[in-house]
């Protein structure tokens, strides 16, 4: 049987340039993986799907383009995905992301998401913290999203969602940050939110 110790790659808050490394996957005990603000560009490699054990993935505050690949839904163990800020996606949120039950905190602000969120969110039953602010979703808000009952911070500001505050969002009862700024949202403002 396979077993894992905490193995931490941490090269972040430096001037690191170049593609994100490859990192081969028999090197499959790392947990916490920190790639975070340097300028590294190119895309996330498929290979950081092959990863069973890993808690952490932070690649925020890159030059990162392309797709998220989808092989990330491998991640079952994954708690923290933090994907923004700087980096510049070609793609949207996938359907896949629902694979990553153990999922704690996602942040993918400010990278150029577009579309809109899958209904397959609704799976990240463990899910507290969900930022998604400054990206181009231009669809309706995702009902599903009312399910996710764990949740205490949705920022969903600066985006184009097109559609009315949704009355299942009322569930979510641990909410303490609910941002839903500078969209193109209409009807009226639900009784619920006074509540939050």
């Amino acid at each position: 049987m396979t077993t894992s110790t905490t193995v931490t790659s941490q090269p972040l808050n430096n001037n690191m340039t170049g593609d994100l490394p490859i990192l081969v996957s028999e090197m499959t005990s790392f947990c916490h993986l920190y790639l975070d603000n340097n300028y590294l560009s190119g895309s996330i490699p498929v290979e950081y799907g092959r990863f069973p054990f890993l808690q952490y993935l932070v690649v925020s505050g890159n030059k990162l383009t392309g797709a998220i690949p989808p092989k990330i839904r491998n991640l079952s163990t994954l708690q923290q995905l933090y994907i923004g800020y700087y980096n510049t996606f070609s793609s949207n949120i996938h359907s896949e992301i629902g694979n990553l039950s153990q999922l704690v905190q996602f942040n993918g602000a400010s990278c150029r998401l577009s579309d809109s969120i899958p209904a397959e969110i609704s799976k990240l039953r463990n899910l507290d913290t969900l930022f998604l602010q400054v990206n181009a979703f231009a669809r309706a808000l995702t009902t599903e999203l009312g399910y996710l009952k764990s949740l205490k911070s949705i920022d969903l500001s600066n985006n184009m969602f097109s559609s009315e505050i949704l009355a299942s969002f009322a569930q979510l009862k641990k909410l303490t940050i609910f941002n839903l700024f500078r969209n193109k949202l209409h009807g009226l403002i639900p009784e619920f939110t006074g509540n939050l």
